[in-house]
């Protein structure tokens, strides 16, 4: 068993008050994992200010 195992195993599941330590837990674990967590959140951005999708514009 891994450290990313044990911090699955752990953690259970996102849905949880402290979903954000988790998150930054994973990006001790694999680096690249924080270019995920901003790709996320940048698609959350623009759904929630209604932004044009990049792959529509011109």
């Amino acid at each position: 068993m891994d450290t990313a195992a044990v911090a699955s195993e752990l953690q259970k599941t996102w849905n949880r008050p402290d979903a954000q330590e988790w998150a930054e837990v994973y990006t001790k674990i694999f680096p690249s994992y924080a270019l995920l967590i901003e790709s996320y959140l940048k698609a959350q951005e623009v759904v929630t200010k209604n932004e044009q999708l990049d792959s529509t514009r011109s």
